[in-house]
């Protein structure tokens, strides 16, 4: 008895679980390796593009598959049971999901607010010769149990044999061979009446645009003389917009009978006609206006400079190897030797002013002066001095690299320009010449016509998502401009060149901007995710300098000894590289967001450990 209730206990246990645990919704069909064998390169995207291969594979889990894939809300009749076995090879989801259903003998019919439901109508089986429409409605109605009003004026005889049909197909069929329409009212009642009625019954709908909006009053841009504007530039009439949906849909109406009106404020669709034309009207905004995709461009601007430089051999200097002689007073050095009796103990070397000749030798003692003395007036005697002579050995060896990395990131909206622009903008004067009041000429100065000069960094760019793919078309400009001037006054700001106006007494000093600028325009086709190098220009230059002595340097093997040499390569590279990413949910822009931050850390990490190794020494 203890088994026995143990066991009741259990089962009820597991019952109430069972009965109070949340359903699960069906998994993906999956083959024997574990992949889905409902695949799309745009998951979640109204416009996906699917590829099933199914092999009596359950309805319903292929149903809750496509719903998710293609991220539209389908519903089924709860008493399908079916399996169904089809391949197929990129074919657009609704396509696919009518194709499925068919497999399974069933239709997908389109409810209010574009709810799709997969269903198994009744089929007909019959046929009838010159039968009276009334009759033939009537036996379509008994069989589906569908409501059916039919018109007093709908009349005549019809001949119809039908195998296999769903019955609504029969009906619409039927009556449209004698010009009469179905029209389908509240609580799924269908109406049969002649098509010059439905004029007369005319509904008004008010339709909530959501994501659709007119054309924007602004538009990026980048001035570039590589780069023609093509916008628009005629001016609408007051009232009027730019809104491609709406002369669409105005297309659509009745003429002479219905009306469509845009509502600006409120971004609503006004319309009035009759209910076909007004659920047409509905289904088509419900296919255009859906949410669009996002794109998250990563842009990598890289500039680098490479300066390699060996400089070998002797160098005398820039002005080359000189002789100085420095002069004295008092020729105490040689090739003089006084008191030996010889002939400089007669030259006087201090004459009295007046270069009479009076004054003593050059002892101290009379007695040892020379009574004939020779007397050369201003003459200083030195010797050579060859101390400021320098050679210097050079051997040098000189790798200089500089690189400048601008990362801009920005999401567009699919089909959307847009455009981030980092920099500042500088101003500058120019000199103009003008006549003044007495005749004479003045110089004056004004801001430049091209002031100010933006200098910095900017992207533009238009991305379109291929439907139904995760590659993406975009057209790409980048654009860098910088200031190169070399001038070194205080007058002139960095990057900007001095220059000299004017003349006589009217000169004058300006400083105007030397501006490199950078530009690529370019439309590519990527994955979501893939990455291109957009520019890779690169340009190289080479100089080679000799510095020697006359006719020392030309000797050989010595010569070496009296030259030096300096060679001089300069290589400048541009790289663009551009990366993608799609987004199509909320999850993908949080995922986006998280590897940002992750790679922000991961740089400031490695900037923290090449600081700390600049201090303490590498560490194993």
């Amino acid at each position: 008895m203890q088994a026995v209730r143990n066991g009741i206990i259990c089962a009820l246990t597991w019952f109430l679980t069972s009965a109070t645990a949340p359903a699960q919704e069906a998994t993906a069909p999956k083959d024997a390796q574990g992949k889905e064998e409902i695949r799309s390169e745009a998951e979640g995207d109204r416009s996906s593009r699917l590829t099933l291969k199914l092999k009596d594979r359950d309805l319903r889990d292929v149903v809750l598959s496509i719903r998710r894939k293609a991220n539209v809300n389908i519903i089924m009749d709860a008493s399908i049971e079916a399996t169904v076995t089809i391949d197929l090879q990129d074919v657009p989801w609704r396509q696919a999901l009518t194709l499925v259903a068919e497999q399974a003998g069933c239709v997908v019919t389109e409810a209010d607010g574009g709810v799709l439901k997969v269903e198994k109508p009744p089929r007909v089986y019959f046929a009838f010769e010159n039968t009276d429409i009334q009759k033939v409605i009537d036996t379509i109605a008994k069989i589906s149990g569908a409501n059916i009003v039919v018109a007093p004026e709908v009349k005549g005889t019809i001949t119809v044999r039908l195998k296999n049909i769903p019955w609504r197909d029969a009906l619409e069929a039927s009556v449209k061979t004698l010009g009469f329409v179905v029209v389908q009212e509240d609580r799924g009642i269908l109406r049969v009446v002649p098509a010059s009625n439905i004029q007369q019954d005319l509904e008004t709908a008010a339709i909530q645009l959501r994501y659709v909006r007119p054309s924007s009053t602004w538009m990026p841009f980048v001035t570039s003389e590589y780069i023609a504007d093509l916008r628009p530039r005629q001016q609408l009439p007051p009232g009027q917009i730019r809104f491609t949906l709406l002369n669409t849909l105005k297309d659509m109406i009745t003429p002479n009978v219905g009306s469509l009106e845009y509502i600006n404020e409120t971004n609503v669709i006004m319309v009035k006609d009759t209910r076909p034309v007004v659920e047409t009207i509905r289904r088509t905004i419900a296919m255009i206006d859906v949410e669009p995709s996002q794109i998250q461009l990563d842009v990598r601007f890289v500039t680098t400079s490479n300066e390699d430089l060996l400089d070998i051999g002797v160098s005398p200097g820039g002005s080359g190897w000189t002789g100085r002689l420095g002069l004295g007073q008092i020729p105490t050095r040689l090739p003089f030797n006084l008191g030996s009796g010889g002939f400089d103990d007669r030259i006087i070397a201090n004459p009295t002013a007046d270069n009479s000749g009076g004054a003593a030798g050059p002892f101290a003692d009379p007695g040892q002066n020379l009574p004939a003395t020779t007397n050369i007036p201003q003459v200083v005697f030195g010797a050579l001095n060859l101390t400021e002579v320098t050679a210097t050995l050079r051997l040098l060896k000189k790798d200089a690299r500089s690189e400048i990395v601008q990362a801009p990131q920005i999401t567009a909206l699919d089909h959307q320009t847009a455009t981030i622009f980092v920099g500042e903008a500088v101003r500058y004067a120019q000199a103009r010449v003008e006549q003044g009041q007495a005749g004479g000429l003045l110089l004056a100065l004004e801001e430049g016509d091209e002031s100010p000069v933006s200098v910095g960094f900017q992207l533009l760019t238009t991305p379109h998502i291929v439907p139904g793919t995760d590659k993406v078309i975009m057209e790409v400009i980048p654009q860098r401009t910088a200031l190169t001037g070399t001038g070194s006054t205080s007058l002139a700001p960095a990057g900007f060149d001095v220059f000299t106006v004017g003349s006589g007494g009217q000169e004058g000093i300006i400083a105007l901007p030397r501006v490199s600028s950078s530009t690529l325009a370019t439309t590519v086709l990527l994955r979501s995710g893939q990455t291109a190098v957009l520019g890779g220009l690169k340009s190289k230059s080479e100089s080679e300098t000799v510095t020697k002595l006359p006719l020392l340097g030309d000797i050989p093997l010595l010569g070496y000894l009296f030259k030096g040499k300096t060679k001089q390569e300069v290589t400048n590279t541009l790289l663009v590289f551009i990366t993608p990413q799609v987004i199509r949910s909320a999850e993908d822009m949080e995922q986006s967001m998280q590897r940002a931050l992750e790679e922000r850390v991961r740089d400031h990490r490695s900037s923290l450990a090449q600081q700390r190794e600049a201090i303490f020494g590498r560490t194993n």
